[in-house]
This record gives C-alpha cells, structure tokens and sequence, in this order.
C-alpha cells in the first residue's frame, strides 16, 4: 500500500491560515485534522485588567469581518456584569447595526467566496468576463451594507459609536431616509441572487448531527436569547453554555480550541442552524425563498449554508427597514446616561454571521475584568468540519484527486470559516493509500 500525497497550498476566500489534512485508506477516511494554525492571539487575557468599558474596543479586534459582532458581544454581556440595563430603543439600533455586518458578511460569502466554485471559477475576478452584472451587483450590495454599518456604528469596521448603554450619536431623519431607498434596493438584489443560487447544482451530503442557535421565541434572534438544540429540543440560558452544553478541548495540531456537547457528541453552528431553528419567525419575504430553493426544514447539508445566508439576506433586510421606519416616523431620542456600576458577571449568547457567539466576563466593583471567556463559530464548527470529512468520503472514493481537493475545499468554505481578522489561506493535504 502507498500514500499519495496531495498539497494545495494558497487556497483563497476564507478568512485566516488553515490546513486540511486528510488520509483516505481505500474508501475509508484514515485521519483527518481540521489544523488551525494561526498564532494564539490572547484576547481573553488582553481583557482582563482592563476598565469594562476599554474592553468593548478591544475584543472587536478578534476579527476584522464580525468586529461588530465582538463589540455588542461583549458591550452586551459587560453590560449584565456591572448591572447596566439598555433601553429598548439602544437594543433597537444594536440590531440595526448588527445586520450591517450580518448584510455585509453574507452578500461577500454568497457573492465572491462561494459563487466562484458553483460557477466554475477560481474566484470572482475570473467571474467578470461572463458575469459583469453579477459581480458588480454583490459589489453595490456590499457597498449598502458598509454603508449601514457606518452609519449606526461611526465607521464600516470596529465601530466606534458603541458604548456601554447606549450609543454616542445618533442618525439624522435624513439619513435614516437614505438609508431606507438603499436597503429596499438591497432587497431587490437579494432577490436576484437568489434567483441565481435556486439555479445551481448544490452538493447533496448529508450528515445529521445537533445544531445550536440563540432562541427566545418570538423573534428571530442574533443579539439576546437562551441557547436551544435543534435535535434534543433543549433550552438553557446563555449563563449555563459550558455547564450543560458545550465542552472545549485542545488538539495538538491546532491553536483553535475544538467544541463538544458535554456527553461527547457532535454540533455546529450557522446560518443553517438559525434556520432550522428559528424558522417560523423569518419574515415573509425570506420564507418565500425557503419555498423557492426547495428546502425541507430541518435540512442537515452543510453546502445549504450558502442558501440559507440568501434567506437571511432577505430577512435582516426586511427587519433593518422595519427599524429605520419606526424612527423616520419617532426620531430617536439622546440616551446618554451616567451609571452607577456593580461587581457581578455577564454572559451572552449572541449570533456572529457564521454562527452561535459567547461572550462572558466577571468585572470587580472597581469596573475592571477578571475573567474573560469568548466561543467563536470556528471553534464550535471545527470538530463538524472533520466530521464531515470522515462521513461524506466512503461516497467519494471514484473521484479523481483535482476532484477531492475542490471537494473538500467547498465543504470547508460552506462554514465560512473566520481563521483570523484577515482572509490569507487555507492548505489541504490529502493523502490517499491505494
């Protein structure tokens, strides 16, 4: 028996510096490490010591693409630590804000990371001679979402308008106004890549494993809400994450953590996971896409990640219009406050765009932290993605090498997996014995 090695190196559109190595042995998969590699960066320790409010600037820098996500992560949860309670209308704009970054993020993934491989390209610039309208589509989409996100949040990336209960400036009417004729233009263009994606050939893998995703019930939620299992059916409160669900352990191949349930078993987290679960509570625009792709609820194909980022696409559209209509009609008015700061601890359950985010802090009666803990998507999904591997090869054993490789990149970009603040590689070592 020989090993062919296979090494692809440079494999763009992801975020961060990964490899992939994967042993197939016959039409059995040998071994297979979803390799983290990426310095270890320290942001829980850079927090503690630091004043509360000097943190929420800090921990937006773990990534560059969900900076914003960060920072409400952890203004939300550092809020609940020292007994700061934010007024509906500061939770109004949050998720405004927050579905910038979820608009920005999804139309980038749909439009440059995925649609190259679907297309059969090998990325967006190779797309423009047979697609030029395509392209320069998700380029404006991407440029309103941008748009949203400085608007509420002060600049496009690690905003600077977030503070601790509340914001420090708000829109004009006037603004709310254009941002209002950009977003129903969005809308419009969602619908047209839609449109595209319901006419592609999508791999049909399987592989039924728990999802976890926010829940409270009655919203379709990305910023609060308890922590609910898809398959068990069970709902804990952000506060309990690691007591009753969520296990981490350190592999000696990779600098990111890998994520359990406590018994052992298998999970991950997306937009997919938010879609089977919260379903019911999209607004209709975006069930209407359900509808037109064909997917039966609760679907387990990790490639229809990249249709359920169009249904959100719709959908945080939608909401964010629904929001910026209450305040062109009730402007919002001026929260800045002075508070009256206690010692305690504060953990959220929030959702990045690739997925279930956890944020928790203890902060002493003086305002300073102690203890910091933060659970990126990635970490949560790199335990699926090898899983993955090992289930769908004994189904791939007649494809030829070029064809793995590609393969197992797809599978891998379907997570959109955010390695670190900046996009740079992913290399995959496929080694087959034959």
């Amino acid at each position: 028996m020989t090993v062919k090695k296979l090494h692809l190196e440079h494999i763009c559109r992801v975020e961060g510096h990964g490899n992939l190595l994967v042993e197939i042995d016959g039409n059995k998969t040998k071994n297979v490490e979803m390799q983290i590699v990426e310095g270890t960066r320290f942001f829980e320790g850079f927090a503690v010591g630091r004043k509360y409010d000097e943190a929420i600037n800090i921990m937006s820098r773990i990534c560059a693409i969900c900076s914003t996500s960060h920072q409400l992560s952890a203004v939300e949860a550092l809020e609940r630590s020292v007994s700061i309670v934010p007024s509906d209308q500061v939770h109004e704009f949050r998720i405004l804000l927050d579905h910038g970054e979820n608009l920005q993020s999804h139309i980038l993934h749909v439009g440059m990371l995925a649609l190259p491989d679907f297309l059969g390209f090998d990325g967006a610039i190779q797309m423009i001679p047979k697609y030029p309208n395509e392209v320069k589509l998700v380029l404006r989409m991407k440029r309103i979402a941008n748009d949203l996100q400085a608007l509420i949040g002060g600049r496009e990336i690690h905003p600077v308008n977030i503070r601790p209960g509340g914001f420090g400036k708000y829109p004009t009417t006037k603004q709310l106004e254009e941002m209002k004729e950009k977003l129903v233009e969005f809308k419009k263009g969602t619908q047209a890549i839609a449109d595209l994606y319901a006419t592609l050939d999508i791999p049909q893998f399987v592989n039924k494993t728990e999802q976890l995703a926010v829940y409270d019930g009655k919203t379709y939620p990305f910023i609060r809400g308890d922590i609910k299992s898809l398959l068990s059916g069970k709902v804990i409160p952000p506060e309990d994450y690691k007591k009753d669900f969520i296990k981490e352990e350190v592999k000696p191949y990779s600098t990111a953590k890998f994520s359990t349930i406590n018994n052992g078993d298998i999970y991950y987290v997306s937009p997919l996971a938010r879609v089977n679960i919260n379903n019911k509570f999209l607004t209709d625009d975006a069930k209407a896409l359900i509808k037109q792709f064909g997917l039966k609820l609760p679907d387990f194909n990790p490639f229809n990640n990249n249709l359920a980022r169009v249904i959100e696409l719709m959908h945080c559209a939608d909401e964010a219009i629904e929001i910026l209509d209450k305040y062109i009609a009730t402007p919002p008015k001026d929260d800045n406050k002075n508070f009256r700061i206690k010692a305690g601890t504060g953990t959220i359950a929030t959702e990045a765009p690739r997925g279930l985010l956890n944020h928790s802090y203890d902060v002493n009666k003086e305002g300073i932290i102690q203890r910091a803990d933060v659970i990126t998507p990635t970490a949560h999904n790199t335990n699926k993605i090898e899983d993955d591997v090992i289930k769908f090869t004994p189904k791939l054993t007649d494809m030829k090498d070029d064809e793995l490789e590609l393969f197992f990149n797809m599978l891998v970009r379907s997570y959109d997996p955010c390695i670190s603040c900046s996009a740079h590689a992913i290399t995959i070592d496929l080694r087959r014995t034959k």
